[in-house]
């Protein structure tokens, strides 16, 4: 039978466990896969191009209650993933910011697996899986150690896996980029591999879900030797690109006591307007980086919730921008910064701005990207473009 085996380092504190997660970390085979099949949906998209298509491919790649996939998923190393325990004090104020929820007050509520371990996953393949089968298994494995991760805030960078070797039958047919520059030229290959061209933007509709598209766009950040330090400041500019800040006797401030820009004052605007009666016909504009996004209004002491309209597990909208930590080689890191947009909320959900007082009120789903890529082209974050 044929094989595939990728190694993956743990460049940020994996926040990863199962049903008992809150006293438990562990690296999970059901998880891994599932994973896998987050990243196939994204890499096959731009390449099947329908609905249809994807999730029939998934069925037989990865299985479906109505039979078995194409391979078995087992984790075969694993070296180095210290779990450490709750209660961890976090110094760092990006970093709390970033990690918030498996972070509170700066303070760690759940264990995790400390950087700088790594692992290996092995995909024992089927007689009857196919060549293009096996480019898409290689691809969805690229793709989670370039732009992805696991466990909770991996989007924010917690989590990150870092793609260190992989081998089809004992071949290596990929390595860990060396520098900074090879990561670059790694993205951009992987990119047109896709199909991708970097004239394309605005030919195609979004895709209906996350995935890779024309207008996927890229960027990396060059660190040092320590990646909770490059991640700390990433978490640090993006709280002063969107944070209107805490009132005191010197004016708006952040926590490190620096002037708040209040790029966004008009959306603190709106919603206390909302709240004190007026009519509202728009969401944030900081709601295109996920949902729910919600406000609480210290010198009134009022609240705003802001989500998806309707009831249950759609009451979240994951962030469309990724962000990932990369190793490189003598022990550097880089930032790999992804912004996927797609079709926001699925068609007929609006997104419901609500407070106990005021009801629900329903709003358009209208989002501007470039919101994001706003923050992605600040001159204190420093990144630079890769894609397109």
């Amino acid at each position: 039978m044929r094989r595939i085996e990728a190694t993956y380092y743990a460049a940020t504190p994996l926040f990863w466990g199962g049903a008992d997660y809150r006293n438990k970390a562990e690296v999970r085979p059901p998880s891994l896969k599932g994973l896998l099949r987050f990243w196939f949906r994204a890499i096959s998209w731009p390449q099947l191009g329908s609905m249809n298509e994807v999730w029939e491919e998934e069925r037989r790649l990865f299985g479906s209650t109505k039979g078995q996939g194409k391979f078995l998923l087992s984790v075969t190393k694993r070296q180095g993933l210290d779990i450490v325990g709750r209660e961890e004090k976090w110094g760092k104020e990006g970093l709390a910011y970033l990690g918030y929820g498996a972070v509170d007050r700066g303070n760690t509520v759940r264990p995790y697996l400390r950087q700088g371990g790594h692992f290996t996953v092995a995909l024992i393949l089927g007689k009857d899986v196919s060549t293009q089968q096996i480019d898409f298994l290689i691809q969805s494995i690229k793709a989670l150690g370039l732009f992805g991760g696991s466990g909770a805030r991996s989007r924010k960078g917690l989590g990150s896996l870092s793609l260190a070797t992989l081998l089809l039958d004992g071949k290596e047919v990929w390595s860990a980029p060396a520098n900074f520059q090879e990561l670059k030229e790694r993205i951009r290959d992987f990119l047109e591999s896709l199909g991708l061209e970097e004239d394309s933007a605005g030919a195609a509709p979004l895709p209906p879900y996350t995935a890779f598209s024309p207008e996927t766009k890229v960027y990396i950040v060059e660190g040092g030797g320590d990646p909770l330090e490059l991640l700390d400041d990433i978490g640090r500019e993006l709280m002063r690109y969107r944070s209107y800040g805490l009132k005191g006797k010197d004016g708006h401030l952040l926590f490190s006591r620096e002037p708040a820009e209040q790029n966004f004052a008009d959306d603190h605007d709106l919603i206390l307007d909302f709240l004190n009666g007026s009519t509202i016909n728009r969401p944030p504009r900081r709601a295109v980086f996920g949902l729910p996004h919600n406000y609480y209004f210290k010198s009134t002491r009022q609240k705003a919730d802001v989500g998806p309209s309707g009831d249950g597990a759609g009451k979240r909208r994951a962030s469309p921008l990724f962000i990932h930590i990369h190793v490189l080689n003598r022990r550097r890191y880089a930032a790999v910064l992804t912004l996927m947009p797609a079709v926001f909320l699925s068609q007929g959900t609006s997104i419901a701005v609500s407070n106990r007082d005021r009801g629900v009120r329903n709003v358009p789903a209208r989002v501007d990207f470039n919101v994001i890529e706003t923050f992605l082209k600040r001159p204190g974050l420093n990144a630079k473009v890769v894609w397109p």
